[in-house]
């Protein structure tokens, strides 16, 4: 009679759980990646072959759970930065250019209005 009230998983369900919690796991240490070398590197298959693992696969592992993928992963957090120094307000417009890898002050402020709507100058009044 117990036995009825007990539902038995079954052992794929496991085997489906533990695999997700390590691709969650994979993305926890990607971000962490991300987080530590963007301002060195922004090339995808770097911070692939620092896990291991191929392009493709965490691509996908990415674009399953977060929906983007690791050039959008990386493309957030150098705009994360980028807001945070504009607002900071101690470098300059050309100085953060330059510290965050773009290569002149045209291509980052077309790179902030593109993803915020705004100028680097007008984030930075705001």
């Amino acid at each position: 009679m117990m036995q009825e009230l007990i539902e038995v998983a079954p052992v794929d369900h496991w085997v489906h759980r533990s695999y997700v919690l390590e691709e969650i796991k994979m993305l926890f240490r990607l971000q962490r990646l991300i987080d530590t070398d963007f301002r060195k590197c922004r090339c995808r298959e770097f911070y692939a072959a620092l896990m291991g693992v191929s392009l493709f696969q965490l691509d996908s592992i990415a674009h399953r759970h977060l929906d983007k993928t690791v050039y959008q992963l990386i493309q957030d957090r150098l705009l994360q930065e980028a807001l945070k120094m504009l607002r900071e307000g101690k470098a300059s417009v050309k100085e953060i250019t330059f510290e965050l890898g773009f290569r002149d002050q045209a291509y980052f402020a077309r790179f902030i209005r593109r993803r915020t709507g705004l100028s680097p100058r007008e984030i930075r009044n705001s």
